[in-house]
């Protein structure tokens, strides 16, 4: 199924748009059932993001399906994300050159 423009992330069973206060009653409710913390439905949406970059994914992809206008917006927010993936980036690069200078 492809998506157009005028479907929403969250629906009710036709495609109508659903009450955000619905919404929001309902990730208290489950979330509590979980045994989570109390958590907003926009803080998914910051936890998917720095989780996609902490798994490496292109900061440019994140930054599209965030819908930031460009990709400084992405970066400036998940700054915290970043310097955890420089530091795990820069350890990689130091054992690729390890690795490197082994094989010859």
């Amino acid at each position: 199924m492809k998506l157009i423009e005028d479907h929403f992330v969250v629906s009710a069973f036709g495609g109508e748009l659903v009450n955000p206060n619905t919404i929001h009653k309902q990730l208290l409710y489950d979330s509590k059932l979980a045994g989570m913390k109390r958590t907003r439905f926009h803080d998914l949406r910051h936890t998917h993001a720095t989780i996609m970059l902490e798994i490496g994914e292109n900061s440019k992809m994140v930054s599209e399906r965030l819908g930031h206008s460009n990709v400084s917006i992405t970066l400036d927010k998940y700054s915290h994300v970043t310097q955890n993936i420089q530091d795990s980036s820069a350890e990689n690069f130091s054992k690729a050159l390890g690795k490197k200078s082994m094989d010859q």
